[in-house]
């Protein structure tokens, strides 16, 4: 009975939790308890399940038939400090955003593997208290993505010290915002839109050594086309837009990834990853309205100009016994906003990460693995954008708690 249990764990748990996620930009890297744990260094290193994810060449190191299915839990948490003694200071709502993934890989014969994994590439919870007493609502009030890539990958073994592997990409997005058209309009306007885009990625690793290996994976860019509708709530003299139909597109940049991973004793594996995304991508958020916007205007393009980044990625595992590995992790991940294009929607700076986990092999089928993650963000101030709906505010003391844990069945 315990294999359609576990099946049926693999099926539901992506439906029972939302997809949202707090990332720089609104990339997400959260793909599993153990990678997570090791600061998402896992592009080298010696693989499980979610390394579909994280560089599916790695799969083949995997015997048999494994699943493993995980959630993340991330709440973040910010002060926005007016410099007006007229507008009150507030906090990012109060809430707790999931993450989920789930990963099954095959051994096909001596030299093929198949992978495949249910993980998120992007994600964002933006998501402001105070509600129409809130002083930013003119540029953004909420925003979110909510998204879910389908990943399927043949990863080829041409020697024992390099395999190689080439997957596609299903993506589904989900995009909603909230804000409020300025006075004397003063009418919301909250926008929720939907898509599928398709892409490509591939992985590769060479591990000369057993103390030794490295690994490099590739993710396409894909433009994600959205379609969906925008109502409108009146909060003024003006009265509210008819509801109406909405499109735009969001990118989901492309990202290449290198580590190395090193085993200086038996028991200790450390490794060191670089992720080069490319945010230049996203130019502009442009979205056209059917009926136009208040009647005159079927096309509103916001400048984003987002810029290319750098993401260090550093990890370190312990055997602590057989069946106990200890994990550390850390995290510099570079912001692509634009200074002169910043805004409420993607509240993003410089952040670093560190976190902790572990790991236990309950039996020869069974293993459990737990993280737990601190983040927090350099302090960013915000010049008066007044046609934009932006008052001079400092965000300050931005941070987030996350937790994880990920199950591994093995057939």
């Amino acid at each position: 009975m315990r294999k359609p249990l576990f099946l049926l764990c693999l099926v539901l748990v992506p439906l029972l939790l939302p997809l949202h996620a707090h990332a720089s930009g609104y990339a997400v890297y959260e793909w599993s308890a153990r990678g997570t744990a090791l600061g998402g260094a896992m592009v080298a290193r010696d693989a499980d399940p979610s390394s579909v994810a994280y560089n599916p060449a790695n799969i083949t190191d995997l015997p048999g038939a494994q699943v493993q299915v995980g959630a993340s839990a991330i709440k973040p948490a910010a002060d926005m400090d007016f410099k007006s003694s007229t507008v009150k200071d507030r906090e990012f709502s109060d809430a707790i955003w999931g993450l989920p993934n789930a990963y099954y890989t095959q051994q096909l014969n001596d030299h093929y593997w198949f992978g495949f994994g249910m993980f998120s590439r992007v994600g964002l919870g933006t998501d402001y208290s105070g509600g129409d007493n809130w002083a930013g609502r003119y540029n953004c009030s909420y925003a979110g993505i909510q998204s879910l890539t389908f990943n399927p990958n043949l990863a080829m073994k041409f020697s024992d010290q390099f395999s190689l592997a080439m997957g596609v990409e299903a993506t589904y997005l989900r995009f909603m915002y909230k804000s409020t058209i300025q006075p004397p309009i003063n009418v919301e306007q909250d926008i929720d839109a939907d898509g599928w885009a398709y892409g490509l990625n591939a992985g590769a690793r060479y591990k000369p050594y057993d103390w030794l290996a490295f690994g490099l994976a590739w993710r396409s860019q894909v433009d994600l086309k959205v379609n969906g509708d925008v109502d409108f709530s009146k909060k003024g003299a003006y009265p509210a837009p008819a509801r109406g139909d909405i499109s735009g597109t969001e990118p989901l940049p492309e990202s290449v990834t290198f580590g190395v991973m090193v085993k200086p004793i038996d028991r200790l594996s450390l490794e060191a990853d670089v992720v080069w995304t490319r945010w230049s991508a996203y130019e502009a958020l442009t979205m056209n309205y059917d009926p136009p916007l208040l009647g005159a205007y079927p096309t509103v393009s916001k400048e984003k100009n987002w810029n290319n980044t750098w993401r260090l990625q550093l990890g370190a595992e312990y055997a602590l016994t057989d069946s106990v590995d200890l994990r550390a992790g850390y995290v510099y991940d570079q912001s692509p906003i634009n200074d002169d294009y910043e805004d409420f929607a993607v509240p993003c700076s410089d952040r670093q990460i560190v976190t902790v986990g572990a790991g236990w092999k309950v039996d020869q089928n069974w293993v459990v693995d737990v993280y737990y993650g601190y983040l927090w963000m350099v302090d960013r101030h915000y010049d008066a954008k007044p046609t934009e709906g932006i008052p001079e505010v400092d965000r300050e003391d931005a941070h987030a708690h996350m937790a994880g844990l990920s199950l591994t069945y093995k057939f």
